[in-house]
Order: structure tokens, then sequence, then C-alpha cells
């Protein structure tokens, strides 16, 4: 046997009673070793006051956008994440179907500001390509993916405002279907994105059977989040009953103060569903702000000739003046930043070109290049090509206590990287510490196990992830050795990259990843 950790207070991922005792890695699995076994192994490691937990599974992510840069993956690392469960909110990095890279580039820079691609673009054409590329990388987390709507819709038929026709839609679900079968994990939506929020409901649901045919899985952001969010949420139940398909509730919330206590009703109908015999899996984050693009918050008609027609538009001072009201209201699509109180609730995040404005509030910003708040937006915008990614504060406590209190509410970053020395939010540094204390020392939602399950077993199960998620015998030895009295995180909006404490080690198949707060390999 290769190594043996004993003395540890084993938490074994399921969400029963801590237990000390020893365990062995041997070719990359767990030995579960009985007391007073006597097996000897080539390393012994101490673990007497230490947490023995299974790794952590962030199951919502958008690491395949950056699967080859190191600040991603000591993103990760540092918080005990080794495996993530990302093409997610309708962007994956495949199926590409070829045509246009520079479309297909700015697409993926949406979400991602610094996106890694392949040299060779094939590479991208299907979940197969795409797996056989993350293989060559020095540095990757084990990365599960959904196949992104949005992404089969560019490959169909572009930014196009329409119904797909005959073709357009077979297209999609052949994509689809050959993805799945390769071992891809079902549909994601982004329905406040272009071009998913172009679809209607019989586009997705053609999807969905298709999914239902292949055994996989729907997540869905849904098409509002904010005063529209309950029926937005019993629109995607209704879709995923209807299909018969399992359902990962993306990032629950309820966004804009006039909003807040709406999440209890989305929980509601959740409890319904489960009763009915859905499977339902939630994730969430454990912060008030959430993290996007920057230009999600302009009216979704001006994105229909992708990033150049909305650049034209916000030169236009025609158009600009009336984006400008639009925004200034409530409106019938998801308007981030009206739902943060304005310009004085969104932080300017990490932007690809221009970056003076990165950690200041938009309004902040403004004062200081004397302009108004919405000038400068749009000043922030167009030098950025149309990217860049906003903090926008836009959540109550009581909202994330009561979806974090729930029993199928596993843990996620949605953590969207730049570059070191960027000013990333601090969700994707920090999440895994800052949810554990959530739930149990802070809030007292629930026992330290049931949050070790969250963060491991619920998402493996669910997500049928095998050899994961658990302290069990013949399992991946993804395995993490804990201080518990020093483990929080230290990330914060002014300084959103600081590390992790607390985590000793790090292995992923039996071999040491990290240890105190520094990458082995």
């Amino acid at each position: 046997m290769k190594t043996i950790i004993s003395g540890a207070s084993i938490v074994d991922g399921s969400g029963s009673p801590a237990f000390l005792g020893d365990i062995g890695i041997d070719n990359g699995r767990i030995v579960v070793l009985p007391p007073n076994s006597g097996a000897t192994a080539a390393e012994r490691i101490d673990g007497t006051g230490l947490m023995l937990t299974p790794a952590f599974i962030d199951a919502h992510s958008h690491g395949d956008l950056t699967l080859s840069s190191p600040y991603a993956t000591l993103s990760k690392r540092n918080q005990g994440i080794v495996t993530q469960i990302a093409g997610q909110c309708g962007v994956s990095m495949f199926p590409y179907g070829g045509g246009d890279d520079e479309t297909f580039r700015r697409f993926i820079s949406g979400i991602a500001p610094y996106p890694d691609f392949p040299c060779d673009m094939s590479a991208l054409e299907s979940y197969t390509s795409f797996c056989s590329w993350q293989k060559t990388l020095n540095q990757p987390i084990d990365t599960r993916c959904f196949v992104g709507h949005g992404t089969l819709r560019l490959m169909a038929m572009g930014y196009a405002n329409r119904k797909p026709d005959k073709g357009e839609l077979d297209k999609m679900k052949s994509a689809l279907r050959m993805c799945i079968r390769e071992g891809a994990l079902g549909l994601s939506t982004g329905l406040v994105y272009a071009p998913c929020c172009y679809a209607d409901n019989d586009e997705i649901l053609s999807l969905l059977r298709v999914v239902k045919e292949e055994g996989g899985i729907y997540a869905t952001h849904p098409r509002n989040e904010a005063d529209n969010v309950v029926d937005a949420r019993r629109e995607s139940l209704r879709l995923a009953k209807v299909a018969d398909v399992p359902l990962c509730v993306s990032h629950l919330k309820s966004a804009g103060h006039d909003n807040w206590g709406k999440a209890k009703i989305c929980l509601e109908d959740i409890d319904r569903g489960l009763q009915d015999g859905m499977s339902i899996l939630i994730d969430c984050y454990p912060y008030l702000a959430g993290n996007t693009s920057l230009n999600v918050s302009i009216p979704p008609r001006y994105f229909t000739q992708g990033l150049s027609g909305l650049l034209d538009a916000l030169k236009s001072p025609t158009e600009r003046s009336i984006i400008e009201e639009e925004m200034s209201r409530k409106s019938n699509y998801d308007n981030y930043i009206y739902n943060s109180g304005g310009f004085g609730g969104t932080l300017v995040s990490t932007c690809p070109i221009f970056h003076d404005a990165e950690g200041m509030m938009i309004d902040e910003y403004a004062k200081s290049v004397g302009l108004s708040p919405f000038d400068a937006y749009c000043d922030i915008l167009i030098k950025n090509g149309g990217l860049g990614l906003g903090v926008y504060f836009h959540m109550g406590e009581e909202d994330l206590n009561s979806i974090f209190a729930h029993p199928r509410c596993a843990v996620s970053t949605d953590g969207l990287i730049g570059r070191d020395g960027d000013q990333p939010h601090p969700r994707s540094f920090g999440t895994m510490p800052r949810a554990y204390r959530f739930m149990t020392s802070q809030k007292h939602l629930c026992s330290k196990e049931e949050a070790i399950r969250r963060m491991t077993g619920l998402p493996a199960e669910f997500l049928h992830l095998e050899g994961k998620g658990f302290i069990r015998d013949g399992y991946d030895a993804d395995i993490l050795l804990i201080d518990e009295n020093s483990f929080y995180d230290h990330a914060t909006y002014k300084n959103g990259s600081a590390l992790t404490s607390g985590i000793r080690m790090i292995f992923e198949k039996g071999k040491l990843l990290y240890k105190e707060n520094k990458q082995c390999n």
C-alpha cells in the first residue's frame, strides 16, 4: 500500500456521523481499514486532530472555459475542489461546428474574459475531442460538462432571434445526442443570455426529449431571477416534468430588494416537485452578490447581430438614449443593474482590454471621470469590445439562509476567472470554506457532516459521478485533510484571490496535489 492516513476524524460525504479511523491509498483508490488492521504502507500520515473528507465538487462551474490557466486551477485547488461541473448557463466549449472562429471566441468571452482555446479548434468539435484536449493540459481540474444550449444554437443558426427551422433544430438535436453519448451530462440553458434567450419552450422541450432518450440531466439559468423569478422557475420545473428529466436548479436566488422572499416560494415549488417524484438538485453560492457579464443588462434585442451589433447601438445617440430609458425602469427582461439598485450596486470586475474601472462601483468610476453613470457604463463596454464582468449586489440574506437550509442544495462557486492580478468575485477562491462556516457555525443550518455532504456526496450521487464524493472502499482517493479550526475563506470584494486557510493536504486519485497552501505540481 502506498499511503496510510491514520487517526483522522473521517466525514465520509454521506451525512453520517464522523468517526475516528484510518484509510489507505492504493493504486489511486481508497482502502477503508478496520480498527487495529496492522496494515503497512510506504508512507504514513498522522491525521490526528484533522478532518478527513472527500475532495469537494463544484456543482456549478465555468471552469471549462479556462482549463489551461494555472490561476484558474489555483482558484479551485486552494479551496479543496478536485472535480467541477461545467458547461453551465448555456455556454460550453463544444460542440464547435466550425465556421466563424471569431464569433465563437467572442461568444465564449462573454462569460470568461480570457478563455483558453486549443491551437487546433477541431479539438472542440465534440465532447470526445474536448476531453482528449483536456487530458493534454498540465493542470486541469477533473471537469465534467453539460452541453450548452447557446453553443448549440450558435452552431446551428447564429444569433438569429426566431424559431429554428427543421434543419436547424435537427442539427442541434443531433449534436446534443452525440455529446451525451460521448459522456456529457445533458443540456444546460442560460435563458437570459443571447442566443439562448431567443428560444421558446417548444425548442427547449424538443432538446429535452433528446436528453430523456439519452439518460441525461437538465441544468438551467432561467429567463428571470428577479421580478418574474417564481414564474421562470416554475417554467423550468414544468419543462423538466413534461420531459421527465432530472433538473439542476442553477444558482437559486431572488434578485432585487422588491423580490426578496420569493426564493421561499421557489423552494416550496421545488418541494412539491420532489413530492411528485421529480429528481431535483439546487446549487447556490454563499454570497449576496452575483457575477456575470457587464453587458447582460442591455435589452436582449440588441444582441441579434452579436457583439458588433451591440457596440453599434451603444455608439448611436438615438439607440443609446432608448437603452438608457429602458434600463432605468422595471421591464420585461432581467436587468441586473436595476435589480442591484442601479450603478451604485454594480462593481466592475474583470475586463479584457480597458482596466481603469476594475474594482470600482460604476457610479464611483463615473464620478472619477466626470461622466454620468450610464455614459460611464457604455464607455466601459465600448472600450472592452462589449465584454467584461460585473459584480451585482442584489440578494437578500434571509433568502440565502432558506436556500442553504434546503437538503437538496449543493454548493457551487459559479466562479468566473480572469488573469492573475485581476479582481475576481471572492466566490472564485473562497466558496467552499465560506459555505461550510455559513451552514455550520454561523447560521447553524445543519451539522458539519451534512455540510460536507452538500459539497461532496450530494452532487456526486445526483450527477452519477462514479467513484466520487465519498470515503468508501474502492472509490477514487480524492481526499482532503482539513484543520477545521483554521478552515476559513479570506477572499473579499477588494482582494478576490486571497487563498483559503486550513486545508493541509489535497489528494486526487492518491496523488498529492496541494500541501499547506502550495501546489505540489
